[in-house]
């Protein structure tokens, strides 16, 4: 199998994913990545990635292509390989990161307290998201409930992940439940 092996395995706890393969690219064993880093160039900065079975891989980025990038992965030597590699996700270990304390990994805050802007709880943050239309929240209410609020850093008001709260200027009606319609019913 490409890569080298790693006996620590992965621990979910120590990896921050950085990017998915979506594909195969050529017959070399190239293959595009999904990016999930702020700056794309960044990820493969810090050193080797390892997958979720803990294969380590040395990444070399040949180029990007709109909102994916090009890569080599140490190993990987056709096609075949590469095709095999699909929706595979790409870590790395929390401690190879650079430690910045102005600003937050996405995976520290899952679980934070979201307020609107008078510190008003909300729900819990679920998870974040980027369809190409910007930063999104998942938010669970303390109904059961699940929204998806914008995340533009022009809404966020308070970030702190120590504190595990999220405060963000929250139209109200982001908030409603969505009326359902005859064409939402099982037939």
């Amino acid at each position: 199998m490409a890569g080298s092996g790693d006996d620590k395995g992965f621990d979910r706890q120590r990896s921050i994913a950085l990017g998915v393969i979506t594909s195969a690219h050529g017959i070399k064993g190239a293959v595009k990545v999904k990016p999930f880093t702020e700056a794309p160039e960044n990820f493969s900065a810090y050193g080797p990635l390892h997958d979720e079975v803990g294969q380590r891989y040395q990444v070399r980025i040949e180029r990007r292509v709109k909102d994916q990038l090009i890569c080599r992965l140490e190993g990987v030597r056709d096609r075949n390989m590469a095709e095999a590699m699909r929706k595979t996700w790409l870590y790395i270990d929390r401690h190879q990161l650079p430690e910045d304390h102005e600003h937050f990994y996405q995976v520290d805050l899952i679980g934070a307290e979201v307020q609107d802007e008078h510190g008003q709880a909300v729900g819990i943050a679920a998870g974040f998201f980027d369809f190409g239309g910007g930063e999104m929240i998942e938010v669970t209410q303390h109904n059961g409930n699940r929204v998806m609020l914008p995340f533009a850093p022009s809404l966020r008001q308070e970030v702190n992940a120590e504190t595990a709260t999220i405060r963000l200027r929250i139209d109200p009606i982001w908030l409603e439940p969505t009326a359902k319609t005859p064409d939402d019913e099982p037939s």
